[in-house]
């Protein structure tokens, strides 16, 4: 079935709808809650990504409050736009229904990562690319939407948007003046917008470079204008790079090791890149990328096409070559399939009249839209068959509900106390059960909340949490801690983890040892400043504060 351009308003209000349905019901990840944790303080920018979901989220829990709900509504309106966008640049609309039940669309439309922003940025970038290179290549509006061209047929796939390719002559010019400069300066914040959501956003510079040089012998009209946009991007972006200057790029350095790795190469990771994306997406994006490689120049001679093929077999062809080098995480490549499905359209178009193409094209949906009706069922009714160990859904429930009781056994006991984790994932939920958690420095993989090394030997007297006491080395000067209790997780009736909820407190003789060296300390410089017959204060040494409680 079709999807006309009239019901494309309807489409989008009906899925934001159903989007922000379930925003307030379905559990939340435990990444979700750890940019939750990122906006209570804002900063320029953050040790994992850029600061752009924080900003959003912080803008959303501001109206909608500390709330699952509260923190999704901006990935309920990212993914709304950037389906609005890929219904608006397909001709035919003929593959939305099949697009709306992958699960990008579906589940995952609620999720509010960095992902969210980026997608937003990319769709709107897209759509930005496509108008600027309609005013490169003009083009006749009638002959753009295809059959009212005035040739006496319709176009074919190829060129069902292009006067020229269809051996037409176009009527009017859409713009035959130079690119305006506001236009410019739009596409600048777009892709600055892009970079502060995800470092991702980067692959759209070569593949938009690209698009412009298919344009042909106009670089007089583009260059100085993508030029200024670039530098606009670099101003949008700054935050990052203050950011950067402020913990020596160690932030950004994490993100180049962790990207561009080379760490177990070979057909195994390139395999599971491959299955993942078929979960998501389907066979066609795979299925179609030797079509739009061979097809690129014709693709390009159209404005609209010109734009999604170049941003989407570039970035294509460089996660297809990664994946052979390391492995990747599944959601990386999401942006690409924005550009995907216009071209999809095109090509379905040109076969859609065979039935066998028809169904195969249908049949292309079948994996995407099944993993989505079995995450429902199991969302409904816990599936028997899904190892429980492996059961993320149903481990998010349960560590809502082991936190929630951490905090009250906690704040019951009436000590107000810094709570020490081992994780980053549990100090964030901690932070969002409105306790004071701090992630142990060293012990695990590094985080925002290391960025400040923390320690319990920091302070006196300290609650942690963890799956047992603590090694010495982290405890160094601490008594035996007391177990307060216990915490099972959970999952599906069997407990596959537990957390202590532990107090620590220093020894005597560790605190006595801490005075006398601050005596010391002082002594010593008294003794300066009375030598040098002036006086100075000491140097004041900042210690981490705690982030603000809700």
């Amino acid at each position: 079935m079709a999807v006309g351009f009239r019901k494309e308003a309807w489409l989008i209000a009906g899925l934001l709808a159903a989007y922000l349905v379930l925003a307030a019901i379905l559990p939340a990840a435990d990444d979700e809650i750890y940019y939750w944790s990122w906006a209570h303080p804002l900063q320029f920018s953050y040790y994992d990504h850029p600061p752009l979901t924080a900003y959003l989220i912080r803008l959303s829990t501001d109206l909608f409050g500390d709330s699952f709900f509260g923190f999704r509504v901006p990935a309920c309106l990212s993914a709304a736009f950037v389906m609005g966008v890929i219904i608006h640049l397909s001709r035919p609309r003929s593959l939305i229904p099949g697009i709306v039940l992958t699960p990008l669309f579906t589940l995952g439309a609620v999720l509010i990562t960095p992902d969210a922003p980026l997608l937003l940025a990319w769709a709107a970038y897209v759509w930005w690319l496509v108008e600027v290179h309609r005013r490169l290549t003009p083009v006749d509006e009638e002959a753009e939407d295809s059959v009212q061209s005035g040739c006496g047929k319709t176009p074919g796939p190829l060129t069902s948007d292009s006067a020229v390719t269809s051996g037409c002559q176009p009527s009017k010019p859409l713009d035959s003046r130079e690119i305006p400069i506001w236009l410019w300066l739009v596409g600048g914040i777009i892709f600055g917008s892009g970079v502060l959501g995800k470092y991702t956003m980067a692959l759209a510079v070569p593949s938009g470079f690209v698009s412009f040089c298919m344009v042909g012998r106009l670089w007089r009209r583009w260059l100085p204008g993508y030029i200024f946009h670039g530098v606009v991007s670099f101003v949008v972006a700054s935050p990052i790079l203050i950011h950067n200057i402020q913990h020596n790029f160690t932030p950004l350095l994490f993100q180049w090791r962790h990207s561009m790795g080379t760490s177990h190469p070979g057909i195994r990771p390139f395999g599971e890149f491959i299955g993942v994306q078929l979960l998501l997406f389907g066979t066609l994006p795979f299925f179609l990328y030797p079509w739009v490689l061979w097809s690129f120049r014709r693709l390009c001679q159209n404005p609209r096409l010109r734009a999604c093929a170049c941003l989407y077999a570039i970035p294509m062809t460089f996660f297809l070559y990664k994946a052979t080098q390391a492995p990747l995480q599944g959601n990386w490549a999401l942006v690409m399939f924005v550009s995907f499905w216009p071209l999809a359209a095109v090509w379905y178009e040109s076969v859609g009249e065979s039935k066998f193409w028809r169904w195969s094209t249908a049949s292309a949906f079948i994996i995407p839209a099944a993993s989505v009706l079995i995450l429902v069922a199991h969302l409904v009714a816990p599936l028997p068959f899904v190892p429980i160990e492996g059961d993320r859904v149903c481990r998010q429930y349960a560590m809502n509900d082991v936190t929630r009781q951490i905090a009250t056994t906690i704040r019951d006991r009436g000590e107000q106390l810094p709570v020490f984790t081992t994780t980053y994932q549990v100090t964030a939920w901690l932070r969002f059960q409105s306790l004071d958690g701090r992630q142990i420095d060293q012990y695990s993989r590094p985080s925002h909340f290391t960025q400040r090394p923390e320690y319990l030997t920091d302070v006196d007297r300290s609650y942690v949490v963890a799956e047992g006491p603590l090694p010495p080395q982290f405890a160094e000067g601490f008594d035996t801690p007391e177990l307060i209790e216990r915490f099972p997780v959970v999952v599906r009736g069997e407990e596959v983890r537990h957390f202590d909820l532990l107090l620590y407190t220093k020894t005597r003789m560790a605190k006595h040892g801490n005075a006398d060296s601050n005596v010391k300390l002082i002594r010593h410089e008294e003794s300066d400043a009375s030598e040098s017959h002036s006086f100075r204060k000491a140097d004041s040494i900042s210690l981490p504060q705690p982030l603000p409680i809700r």
